[in-house]
């Protein structure tokens, strides 16, 4: 400790008596000067007024979006929201007449779609959108934009994402993939997603079964636990359908379990865990609600078996802070809920540089397994099977590279240019404006 932190503890640290006889012996205006501010400097760190920016803990990351390929600047001159049926889409132009497209959160958009008209869409029209990176945390930033921080603000900017990267990819003439990264994988290996809750373990491992036969799929995941603080709908069904499904599908697939924030008690997610283990299953996903990040990292430090997280999180720290100090070992950000492909590839570097891989959750509809196959072929550490909830037919579409198809538990990464898709114009031309 420095003599004047000494002195600064020792002013107020001393009886009444002493204090008056302290205050006497030292000048009021040097005593501010001289000890006040350099003892909270020394505290809080150098103060300089108007010299420098403090730090931010969550570190720098390396620009996502290559621009190698984008020579000249692309202008937003405006983004519009369009609904048709039951679907959102969102178009991208510049100001010189180029287009872009992208299907907006089927199922949530319509709940704060004033945040797409009246936020995200005027604060990055007139900007270049080759600063992508810097225009998803610039909309955030702005003004009180910040409070709004949510589910309902990330799927409005992940929609303009992934529409203003099919902008970018059509004038480059190259797929959002090259342009995240590089192209790394054509094919991506999937898991069937399975959501059987309400049906006793015999039923719903016939569903199990036609849903794995469906794409001859390598991999599945199924539903343990209730949902959200409920232990099982149906009483035990949990621990009697875990031994039932490895024994019929074991052999032929690696087996994932999804307890979506079931288990309050620790002690009641470590007991499931220890089943899954003994039943070889590959990771156990959210087993207490996912806000719990203590009991999170209890659970993990109890099992073999690697805890899956991250579906629900919208904040860059907290994943960085689960990243550096929990035992999740994968990290599962929603493409729709954290914001877009950029930050998710964010938090894929930050898993990557900890050993670990990052598997996202994507919603299903729209063209949610269009964004997961340019999350999974861009990113260097997405994990062996990606999240599969079908190809959309909810509209007309096809593909700008090569054909996109489900086979043999595989998925044809989009390489076309854009997002790899192109909606039928005919079909957009009779969709609803929305303002």
């Amino acid at each position: 400790m420095t003599v004047r932190m000494k002195a600064f503890f020792r002013l107020y640290n001393c009886s009444p008596g002493s204090y008056h006889a302290t205050m006497e012996s030292i000048n009021r205006r040097s005593f501010l000067f001289s000890t006040c501010v350099p003892a909270t400097s020394a505290l809080f760190g150098s103060i300089r007024q108007g010299q420098s920016k403090s730090v931010d803990p969550i570190g720098t990351f390396k620009p996502i979006l290559q621009r190698d390929q984008l020579t000249d600047p692309v202008i937003i001159e405006s983004l519009t929201l369009h609904k048709r049926g039951g679907n959102w889409f969102i178009r991208a132009r510049s100001k010189d007449g180029a287009e872009g497209w992208s299907v907006g959160h089927p199922g949530k958009m319509e709940f704060s779609q004033q945040v797409f008209t009246k936020v995200i869409a005027p604060y990055l029209q007139g900007k270049d959108a080759r600063n992508l990176d810097q225009l998803v945390d610039g909309v955030f930033l702005r003004g009180s934009n910040y409070k709004m921080q949510g589910q309902l603000f990330w799927i409005q900017l992940a929609a303009a994402e992934f529409a203003i990267l099919d902008l970018l990819g059509k004038i480059a003439k190259t797929s959002a993939a090259d342009l995240l990264g590089g192209h790394r994988r054509k094919q991506i290996d999937l898991y069937i997603a399975n959501n059987h809750r309400s049906k006793d373990p015999k039923e719903s491992l016939i569903h199990i079964i036609k849903s794995v036969q469906s794409i001859n799929a390598k991999a599945l995941k199924i539903k343990v636990g209730g949902r959200m603080k409920v232990i099982d709908e149906i009483p035990n069904r949990t621990e009697r359908l875990i031994p039932i499904v490895a024994e019929a599908l074991g052999g032929r697939c690696t087996l994932y379990a999804d307890a979506n924030s079931s288990y309050v008690s620790v002690k009641k997610a470590i007991q499931i865990g220890k089943i899954l283990e003994a039943n070889k299953f590959a990771f156990y996903e959210e087993p207490v609600p996912f806000d719990y990040l203590e009991e999170t990292n209890r659970v993990a430090d109890a099992l073999e078996i690697p805890i899956a997280w991250g579906e629900q999180e919208s904040s860059q720290w907290r994943f960085k802070w689960m990243v550096e100090n929990s035992g999740v070992r994968i990290f599962q950000p929603d493409i729709f809920y954290y914001g877009g492909l950029i930050r998710s590839l964010r938090v894929a570097q930050m898993a990557a540089a900890k050993g670990f891989d990052c598997t996202p959750h994507i919603s299903g509809g729209g063209l949610g397994f269009i964004y997961m196959g340019i999350f999974a072929a861009s990113c260097p550490n997405p994990g062996p099977h990606q999240e599969y909830k079908g190809l959309s037919n909810d509209f007309p579409w096809e593909s700008t590279g090569n054909k996109i198809t489900v086979k043999d538990g595989s998925m044809t990464a989009p390489n076309g240019h854009g997002i790899g898709v192109n909606i039928d114009p005919d079909y957009l031309a009779k969709a609803d404006r929305i303002k």
